[in-house]
């Protein structure tokens, strides 16, 4: 996992030295993001994410990592890593430190979950120390040599008890955890691809269905009902005349 600056354990182990020999163990970066997967390379054993920012992360996994829950270009992952830095004196005749790399893998509430964790550790002899300057140069037992500027208090503090000709393990812990979000990006429109048109029967077709329907008839009124015929009316009683 050489090209990936991450750790969700991020615990310096290297070794558990008396209280004789200095030591020294500093978290580098700790940050969680939500990134999405670029592509996966499983010759190489590579995956690329893309953070929301746009910052890209390469994590390589390694052909001993069998645990790694399967992910797709595509996939939305919530991610945590963590950097840590540790030194210690190494005790005369002791072996050489290995570098080592650790996997896990599960669920957590019903999404794919893992963790990979690279332990780097290397032996290396003090050639020069400038306090002044914060400035170590050492040389590694792969016969590479090394000048590193010593920023954090924890550090200066411990290249404080070195000498030249010292021989001090560093153990450099990388490591991810992510959470697969069963959520999948959606693709990127294509500017270059050409736009589709509906056909013109299909148009008619569809203005067709959009005409109006014909009214329904309104229902004729009912006709009236005839008057009844009026009643002639009683003629009028004869007058009697009073009698004579």
């Amino acid at each position: 996992m050489a090209a990936c600056a991450l750790t969700v354990g991020g615990v310096v182990a290297a070794g558990l030295p008396s209280a004789a020999h200095a030591q020294a163990s500093v978290l580098l970066k700790n940050q969680s993001a939500k990134a999405v997967v670029e592509t996966v390379d499983h010759d190489a054993r590579e995956l690329l994410l893309r953070e929301a920012n746009g910052h890209l992360i390469t994590i390589e996994y390694g052909s001993a990592v069998r645990d790694l829950p399967h992910v797709n270009a595509g996939d939305k992952l919530s991610i945590r890593f963590v950097e840590t830095l540790g030194a210690v004196i190494a005790p005369p005749d002791s072996p050489l430190p290995e570098s080592t790399l650790t996997t896990a893998k599960g669920y957590v509430h019903g999404h794919p979950r893992g963790v990979i964790a690279a332990f780097r550790r290397e032996r290396a002899t003090v050639q020069s120390i400038d306090l002044a300057t914060h400035t170590l140069s050492f040389v590694t037992t792969d016969g590479e040599s090394h000048i590193a500027v010593l920023r954090i208090k924890a550090m200066q503090d411990f290249m404080a008890t070195l000498k030249v000709g010292d021989v001090i393990d560093i153990t450099r812990t990388e490591s991810i955890s992510y959470v697969i979000l069963n959520d999948t990006a959606a693709p990127a429109a294509d500017p270059n691809a050409p736009v589709v048109q509906a056909p013109a029967d299909a148009a008619n077709a569809a203005a067709g269905a959009a005409a109006t329907v014909p009214a329904v008839p309104a229902v004729p009124a009912a006709p009236g009902v005839p008057a009844a015929p009026a009643v002639p009316a009683a003629p009028a009683a004869p007058a009697v005349s009073p009698a004579q």
